[in-house]
């Protein structure tokens, strides 16, 4: 319809998959997680249990509610652009000639994955790296970014984290997202000066760029960022910040076609902030 409805103030909003709900969180004194109904009513804090609670996603069945924890830390090597990874991330992401002693040990915040469920009972936390964030859960899995490249796990005590992808010459693969039934996963990498988006196979094939730069001669390249499928896979929401002449300006929704054809913003009159924070701008049930 076309019809806007102002839910409430937060961070990372997540609709449950009947679309019945959105999971979010809030930070400082109201720190924790919560949810709404989609008509804004029935606000309630569920979980509080854990400090810098972040980027919910909701189990395929809507039963369960992984997201991100950061409120421990670790020592990792800083890397400059090439991220902090921990010494096993290290040892297990690059080639020998990459020397642990040339990097500064330093201390971090760790990233730690758990889930609750719907009532905010039964936590525990989820295996994967401790620099997890920006997790969504599909039928398939749980994949998730890390300093290491983004990584898939699952919700089970026995899980195993695997490697989906990792470039140690461009590490920022950001905020993931995996289409319906365990399909392509949609996200965005760090070209230099800007974002773009691209998808990938659950196996770690395929990578393919679905947005890139029209022409590199103006002032600041735009950036695509935010990725989501839509619920039956053939399309893609995100967030782009660019112009008609191919400049960078501001922030507005915008789709395509599963491939990266018939891309065009959605005619929606609001004001986007987006930090490159990892927010989870958008979602879509």
């Amino acid at each position: 319809s076309g019809a806007l409805t102002e839910l409430t103030d937060g961070f990372d909003p997540a609709l449950s998959p009947d679309g019945a709900t959105v999971a979010f969180t809030r930070d400082g004194g109201e720190n924790g997680l919560y949810l709404i109904d989609s008509d804004g009513g029935n606000e309630r804090l569920i979980f509080s249990g854990r400090a810098g609670l972040r980027a919910p996603t909701w189990s395929p069945d809507g039963q369960w509610i992984a997201f991100t924890r950061g409120d421990e830390s670790v020592k990792c090597y800083d890397m400059g652009r090439m991220g902090c990874p921990t010494e096993s991330e290290f040892r297990g992401q690059f080639p020998p000639s990459f020397s642990l002693d040339d990097y500064p040990l330093v201390e971090q915040t760790k990233y730690k994955l758990a889930v609750v469920d719907r009532s905010g009972d039964n936590y525990r936390d989820v295996v994967a790296l401790e620099s997890a964030q920006a997790a969504d859960w599909s039928e398939a899995g749980i994949v998730y970014q890390s300093t290491a490249g983004l990584q898939i796990t699952t919700a089970g005590p026995d899980a195993e984290n695997q490697l989906l992808a990792f470039d140690y010459l461009k590490p920022f693969y950001r905020d993931p997202d995996w289409q319906v039934n365990g399909g392509k996963i949609v996200f965005q990498s760090k070209e230099g000066s800007h974002w773009e988006i691209y998808t990938v196979n659950a196996d770690g094939s395929g990578m393919t760029a679905l947005t890139r730069p029209v022409t590199t001669l103006v002032d600041e390249l735009p950036s695509n960022v935010a990725p989501v499928w839509s619920p039956d896979g053939q399309q893609i929401v995100f967030l782009s910040n660019r112009t008609a002449d191919h400049e960078a300006g501001v922030w507005r929704l915008w789709v395509m076609d599963a491939d990266g054809g018939n891309q065009r913003p959605l005619p929606l009159e609001l004001e986007f902030a987006y930090s490159f924070g990892n927010e989870q701008i958008v979602d879509w049930e």
